[in-house]
């Protein structure tokens, strides 16, 4: 007991002279809550590189910087020169412990910075690699804008000690080249602080969703996709300009455009997302698909309107094929655009 008194006196001064000096002690490891008030930390995301974006497993890929800024008081100093800072480990201080809740697994810290003011602000750095999962709305795919979420929150036993707030001079999006993806423009970053419920509880916890605007670059599916089809919709309507009693020219050309189309579409679905949904592109498939066949209906009608002896009723239906089908078939084009571009859900 004597041997232990005298080991603390003899520390005594260099605790004091620690506390004084701001440099770690035991006590920097709880959180430096001031009159029972939350620590409030200022949180900033800087997206470095969109690595992957994946539709159907809903996940998307990240790499970038995460920082943290806090005051902790126990950690002031007095500074031998302006601007003056400490470096400190995470295992010397108290750090808020942060967590990407829709993260797929838990991310990777390739590199960690912590420095201090002499006032005793600290600024945290952490370079990182996440993989999260969120919701797509590919209603209007492939002309589609998704918003690709990332939820902060402070771990459940901290959340009366910790107050989130969005740092938006410590956030953003690089501008290299590598960062955005052949299929995706980055459109920009914003946050909110929004209140989650915490089970049945009754109970809150406050959090950051900060989303990451990316606009799809639709011209690969204009040249590979949409032409294409216009294409074959427009063999099968050729068909309507062929001599009208000559019915095996027209019907080989009208089936040769359906069986193409069918073709085409297998040839494609790997380039789609799978969703159980219909999507625009998916309409305006089955759209062009319908009118190939419509086409083949009309054949048969003016055949068999021939075939009966009725000549001015097999040409007049040919004239309203003639000029009223490609109407029809792009006013359903653009009402099915309505549909989907107004009436698709947008966050």
């Amino acid at each position: 007991m004597l041997v232990a008194v005298i080991v603390l006196v003899l520390r005594m001064p260099a605790m004091v002279n620690a506390s004084m000096s701001g440099a770690p002690t035991s006590e920097s490891l709880v959180p430096p809550m001031v009159n029972g008030k939350p620590v409030k930390v200022k949180l900033g995301l800087f997206v470095t590189n969109l690595v992957e974006v994946d539709e159907v497993k809903e996940k998307f890929h990240i790499s970038g910087y995460l920082t943290m800024t806090w005051k902790d008081p126990r950690l002031a100093f007095t500074g031998n020169a302006p601007g003056e800072q400490r470096e400190y480990t995470p295992s010397d201080i108290w750090i808020p412990k942060i967590f990407i809740i829709n993260a797929a697994e838990q991310r990777q810290k390739f590199s960690i910075n912590i420095r201090g003011d002499a006032d005793g602000t600290i600024h945290y750095v952490e370079l990182f690699q996440a993989e999260l999962t969120t919701s797509y709305y590919l209603e209007a795919f492939p002309f589609d804008s998704e918003s690709l979420e990332i939820y902060i929150q402070p771990f459940l036993d901290e959340r009366g000690t910790v107050s989130l707030s969005y740092d938006r001079s410590m956030s953003g999006v690089a501008t290299e080249q590598f960062v955005e993806l052949a299929q995706w423009q980055i459109k920009g970053l914003s946050a909110i602080e929004v209140e989650a419920p915490i089970g049945e509880t009754g109970q809150n916890i406050y959090e950051l969703e900060v989303d990451l605007q990316v606009q799809r670059r639709y011209r690969y599916y204009l040249w590979k996709i949409f032409f294409p089809l216009l294409a074959m919709v427009a063999i099968a309507y050729s068909a309507f300009w062929i001599r009208i009693t000559d019915y095996y020219t027209q019907i080989s050309i009208t089936l040769t455009a359906i069986l193409t189309e069918i073709a085409f579409l297998f040839a494609i679905s790997s380039s789609l997302p799978k969703v159980p949904y219909l999507t625009f592109i998916d309409a305006f498939f089955l759209l062009s698909f319908v009118f190939s066949c419509s086409s083949m209906i009309e054949l048969i009608a003016v055949h068999q309107a021939l075939e009966r002896g009725f000549q001015a009723r097999a040409e007049r239906i040919r004239r309203l094929s003639k000029y009223f089908g490609p109407l029809v078939y792009f006013a359903l084009i653009g009402l099915s655009a309505m549909v989907f571009f107004v009436g698709s859900p947008r966050r």
